[in-house]
């Protein structure tokens, strides 16, 4: 098989975890708002870690068998860097689920930043995808653009929890799980910017603004 069909290869799994992994994200935060065992039982993060195995041994066959030159090497080490944030998206999922579960036994109340929070998440998970399948290097930087947002609604959304307890309004538990749920749509957000990161790596050689090869 030539290098160009395996990598092709590569990119038909990674967009399967990528749906995946937004399929469980979507889902865990469904859970938030009403939590549902049946629902719950959808999320399956054992096919993103075996789907990210596999790109891992996939990405060091070639490497052993290929010795790829920089621009195909760069290609591969981007990839093997990148899996390894979207497999980071789909422990989340897990995490907000389980404290859904546990939010499911309080009063729950309406978050409105929070809610804005993910539905900006959500675009910047599903953008640093596409910006991978379209090596779209303009959107990678928009996602990147979009974390300083996605950190002051995180700001104002723990301000308003504190105020919100300190008035009464909510319970502890229920101002203690949501406070950790938009904690990992905040960390969500940052995987997020650094599959964008990885993209624009992959595409131009640089990371950070520094040029690695």
């Amino acid at each position: 098989m030539k290098l160009e069909e395996e990598i092709e290869k590569l990119n038909q799994i990674i967009i399967k975890m990528g749906e995946q992994v937004v399929d469980n994200l979507r889902i865990s935060i469904e859970l938030y708002h009403q939590y549902d065992e049946t629902k719950a039982a959808l999320i399956n993060d054992d096919i993103v870690d075996l789907q990210e195995r596999l790109i891992d041994e996939m990405c060091l066959n070639i490497m052993v068998r290929e010795r790829p030159f920089a621009k195909d090497l760069r290609v591969i080490t981007g990839i093997l860097k990148m899996v390894t944030d979207l497999e980071r998206l789909g422990d989340h999922a897990e995490d907000v689920r389980d404290f859904s579960a546990k939010l499911a036994k309080v009063e729950h109340h309406e978050c409105k930043i929070l809610n804005e929070m993910v539905d900006k998440t959500f675009l910047m998970v599903q953008n640093s995808i596409k910006a991978y399948i379209d090596q779209d290097i303009a959107l990678a930087n928009s996602v990147i653009q979009e974390d300083d947002i996605i950190d002051s609604l995180y700001d104002s959304g723990l301000q308003r929890i504190v105020k919100h307890l300190d008035d009464k309004d909510y319970s502890n538990a229920f101002a203690v799980y949501t406070t950790l749920v938009i904690k990992y749509v905040e960390r969500i957000a940052d995987h997020a910017v650094n599959i964008a990161e990885w993209v624009i790596y992959i595409a131009s050689g640089f990371h950070k603004d520094k040029k690695i090869f």
